[in-house]
């Protein structure tokens, strides 16, 4: 069900910067048609959901991700083997390695999958089954390409703090100068609304604040509710490997990802930081569905007379 929700959460954030930003330059005064501000729409929305595919290749190549040697691709190539066999699935998968000595294994795009070099020195076979199924939930959740959608659309607010920022700096020039004078500083300001003015710019600072203000509350909200349903979609996806018979294995290897480094347990920073939930929260869910499991087997073995 988090994956509904995450899905909706997404697709309104989409749509909310692309509408608010059109108001924007209606408000400054900039003519858009109906038609022109649907397809507008539309485009951007496209773009986002599809940024998954279209930027995977550039965010390989600016992070430390490599091709594996022959030693790592075997035991990747082995491990994902198995699990591709338990889930069924027929796509061809790209696998990498993180140049790092930190724990680390993530899904990129719609078809890669990476692992730190540390897990690859670190975990067994089996470990590593598990890691890979919780990943490829994530692929075929189309996880990657929801979290790459609302990174898109993020990215354009960001964007346009930046420009509101830099005109800012502009009119506030004069006032921070050395040995800056008040009546310096109204003469920079007027000249600069002044050109403003004639450049028919002038109207359009108080939407572009106005939109950088909305936003600054908008973002909060939205990342708040979305750490909520990415740590709920990591409980999915462990629940996933569970289903493929991985979840032992899932559950071994985090358990080593626990005794490596002091793990963050405070409530607050969880949820108002984190992405994934509490390691050992985790590690007791998939315990309990494994005790879960096993008492449907104890059921199905020894039937009731």
């Amino acid at each position: 069900m988090s994956g509904y929700f995450k899905f909706g959460l997404v697709f309104l954030y989409v749509l909310l910067t692309i509408f608010c930003l059109l108001l924007v330059l209606v408000l400054s005064g900039v003519y858009i048609s109906a038609v022109t501000g649907w397809l507008i729409v539309a485009g951007w929305t496209v773009y986002c959901f599809s940024s998954a595919w279209l930027f995977a290749g550039l965010y390989l190549y600016f992070s430390p991700i490599r091709l594996p040697i022959r030693s790592e691709e075997e035991r990747l190539v082995s491990a994902f083997t198995t699990v591709r066999k338990n889930a069924g699935y027929q796509r061809s998968i790209d696998l990498r390695v993180i140049e790092s000595d930190e724990w680390n294994a993530c899904a990129i795009g719609v078809r890669t999958i990476a692992v730190s070099k540390a897990m690859l020195r670190d975990l067994g076979p089996q470990e590593l089954e598990g890691v890979i199924a919780h990943e490829l939930g994530h692929i075929i959740s189309y996880d990657t390409v929801l979290a790459a959608a609302y990174a898109r659309a993020r990215l354009m607010t960001s964007w346009v703090s930046m420009l509101f920022r830099w005109v800012a700096g502009i009119l506030s020039f004069g006032f921070r100068r050395r040995r800056a004078r008040l009546s310096r500083g109204l003469v920079w300001l007027g000249l600069v609304l002044i050109l403003l003015y004639y450049l028919h710019l002038l109207r359009g600072l108080v939407p572009l604040a106005a939109f950088v203000i909305v936003f600054a509350l908008v973002n909060r909200v939205f990342r708040l509710l979305d750490l909520l349903l990415s740590r709920l979609t990591e409980y999915r996806q462990d629940a996933f490997a569970h289903r493929l018979g991985f979840g032992r294995e899932l559950r071994d290897a985090l358990e080593k990802l626990a005794l490596q480094r002091e793990q963050p347990v405070s409530p607050y920073f969880i949820v108002f930081r984190s992405t994934h939930p509490i390691i050992y929260n985790r590690i007791r869910r998939l315990e309990q569905l494994e005790d879960a499991e096993d008492q449907r087997r104890t059921l199905n073995t020894n039937p009731t007379p």
